[in-house]
């Protein structure tokens, strides 16, 4: 496989989904110390989310997170556990790009109707 291939690949899955940007408070809780940290999503998506944080973490830990979602209204809160999949360090805060590994059949069809915007 070439460099190329590669690079189509990942492009390809990156976007499998439909994202729709948001704000939305957010937590992670973090796996060393059990501390829970605050976040905002920047974006969410049938399969994951995009996180904005201040603190750090590696590629591939499985992250517990919780939502803080508003909508027509409503408030809901949605916990899943997700997998860090890429890290942007930016100036001031980090984003995580986080895929879902553990979420709620219908918090999952609430995202998914959410970026379709249904």
């Amino acid at each position: 496989m070439n460099i190329e291939e590669l690079l189509e690949d990942n492009d390809t899955q990156k976007r499998r989904h439909t994202r729709r940007n948001v704000k939305w408070k957010a937590f992670i809780k973090s796996p060393s110390n059990n501390q829970v940290l605050p976040a905002t999503t920047v974006n969410v998506s049938a399969q994951g989310v995009l996180l904005q944080t201040l603190f750090a973490f590696k590629k591939s830990q499985v992250l517990p997170i919780m939502i803080k979602a508003r909508y027509q209204g409503k408030n809901l809160i949605i916990y899943a556990k997700a997998e860090v999949r890429h890290i942007i360090i930016r100036t001031y805060d980090f984003q995580l790009g986080l895929q879902f590994t553990d979420i709620k059949k219908n918090d999952q069809e609430f995202f998914s109707r959410f970026a379709e915007g249904i």
